[in-house]
């Protein structure tokens, strides 16, 4: 049993909470939030530890890991200090706002040898499993190529301000809900070490904050994505992502969960479809909302976190991952200044 605390009792820190309240393997010790208030509210018993500083929470014998849900300009900060105190860390999405920020978490974790993790809970998506496991199958043949759309209405769809101010986030769509793509992306593709990309801000006109980002990847194996994620996304919510083999295509999307398969069996034969369906999921959303997908994605990953910590893992993000996003998000903004490809160096 590994026990948690929590750094932020926000609407994602709450989700964070219920669902570690659920999870195998996962005890819900401690939360801290500089509103004691409410993080008295968001604990699930007497017995939760609370605290208006993280850092005594840190100090606490009480937690042998910890998830950092507050913005992106606190995570390199708290991480850091949560690793320094010997505590495994999960830390939500983006790991940092920099690519530097990233790579300074990450050498802490490689010296200090704790576990840190990144909070793309979109890979425990049913439909998005889906597609992992048809590719790795052999079912479409050798994958080819990734194309992925992500996009929403843009401002009304925020909260708050800071939520699309890129000295906070980092950026603009790619950093918003483009970020789930491109992690989506390289666990499809695998690594990506070459991006060209172009980031427009036509339509909200804010200060450094894209509202539309294009990008082209490529694999070391020559393997190609494209993504495309939106702030103006006129008609909703929306989000797929579709990988095509030699041998047919898979889709998954969410908002509803779905997936597509077309494939062949043989060279010469005809194409089959199949087409999944998640009633169950889309009923309890109508119900509950999209917090209901979201908390149950939240308790599979600190489960396969607790794998991490165990050197078992199998779906969830590391640190190398969260910094890979943000390295290509990164990549596309210079590539759109410098108007050339901008190359990664390969995962060791």
């Amino acid at each position: 049993m590994v026990r948690f605390g929590v750094v932020g009792a926000g609407a994602i820190g709450q989700l964070r909470i219920k669902a570690l309240s659920n999870a195998e393997g996962c005890e819900l010790t401690a939360i801290a939030d500089l509103d004691i208030a409410r993080a008295r509210a968001a604990a699930p018993s007497r017995d939760t530890g609370v605290f208006d500083d993280y850092q005594q929470m840190l100090e606490s014998d009480a937690i042998d890991a910890v998830v950092v849900s507050t913005p992106p300009q606190f995570h390199e900060e708290m991480v850091t200090h949560a690793l320094e105190a010997g505590k495994h860390v999960l830390c939500e999405k983006p790991l940092s706002n920099s690519v530097n920020g990233c790579r300074r978490m990450i050498e802490v974790s490689s010296r200090t040898g704790k576990v840190l993790a990144t909070g793309f809970n979109m890979r425990f998506y049913p439909a998005f499993q889906f597609m992992k496991q048809t590719i790795d199958s052999g079912v479409i043949g050798e994958l080819d190529n990734v194309r992925g759309f992500a996009g929403h209405v843009g401002l009304s769809e925020f909260k708050s301000s800071w939520e699309y101010d890129r000295s906070i986030v980092g950026g603009g769509a790619l950093m918003d809900i483009g970020i789930h793509m491109i992690d989506l992306t390289q666990y499809l593709l695998g690594d990506v070490v070459e991006v060209f990309g172009i980031a427009t801000s036509n339509i909200w006109k804010l200060n450094g904050s894209e509202d539309n980002g294009y990008a082209i990847m490529r694999s070391p194996e020559g393997k190609i994505a494209t993504l495309h994620a939106s702030w103006s996304e006129w008609k909703g919510y929306r989000f797929h992502i579709e990988a095509y083999g030699d041998k047919g295509m898979v889709r998954g999307s969410y908002g509803p969960m779905r997936n597509m398969l077309v494939y062949k069996k043989s060279p010469g034969g005809g194409f089959r479809r199949k087409l999944n369906f998640y009633p169950k999921n889309i009923i309890l959303e109508k119900l509950l909302g999209w917090q209901w997908t979201a908390e149950k994605s939240f308790r599979r990953e600190l489960e396969d976190f607790v794998r991490l910590t165990e050197g078992r893992s199998e779906v969830i993000a590391d640190g190398f991952a969260g910094l890979r996003v943000v390295e290509i998000a990164s990549a596309i903004y210079r590539s759109t200044e410098e108007k050339q490809s901008i190359n990664l160096a390969a995962r060791k």
